[in-house]
């Protein structure tokens, strides 16, 4: 292999159904949702994201992935985000969220974030996006020297979603 080319790292999906999967790639934990979140979506993605920072000195960061067909989390899901953004996110070195679908959209998830940071404030405030190649671009000076960067994340993102629609 040539000294220029990166070896190529796939995601390791760690959970996924019909609404929703859950992945790590290098030290970023990705969700991206579909349908509705559930409690246990919330509690599978904190887990993931702990054994992420537990596994390592290095920063860990978020990246959310909210599809057009995604409705708004109910209040006791929103309750358990929060639980999961003061206890976890606000150990890690960046969290971004990507509202797909447009202005209200868009609109809906930041005020969800913006929530989420009323209810439990802490050091590491979650970025909000409008596309994969923008959160990315928000993730890129916490991914890993050698990791390929905002693009390969973007490009494992991909991969991932298109194995999860074809499967």
């Amino acid at each position: 292999m040539s000294a220029s080319k990166q070896p190529v790292v796939s995601a390791r999906v760690r959970e996924q159904d019909r609404d929703y999967c859950v992945a790590t790639w290098q030290r970023t934990v990705f969700a991206i949702f579909r349908g509705e979140a559930t409690l246990a979506n919330v509690g599978n993605i904190s887990k993931v994201c702990a054994a992420e920072l537990a596994a390592g000195p290095g920063p860990v960061t978020y990246l959310g992935v909210i599809e057009r067909s995604s409705p708004a989390p109910s209040d006791l899901v929103r309750k358990e985000l929060a639980n999961w953004s003061r206890d976890v996110v606000s150990r890690m070195a960046c969290a971004v969220m990507v509202a797909e679908g447009g202005g209200f959209k868009n609109a809906l998830v930041r005020g969800v974030g913006v929530a989420l940071t009323v209810l439990a404030p802490h050091r590491v405030p979650f970025k909000f996006a409008s596309t994969v190649d923008e959160a990315t671009s928000l993730l890129d000076k916490h991914l890993p020297a050698g990791s390929g960067g905002a693009h390969e994340l973007a490009r494992v993102v991909a991969e991932v979603r298109e194995r999860w629609q074809s499967g």
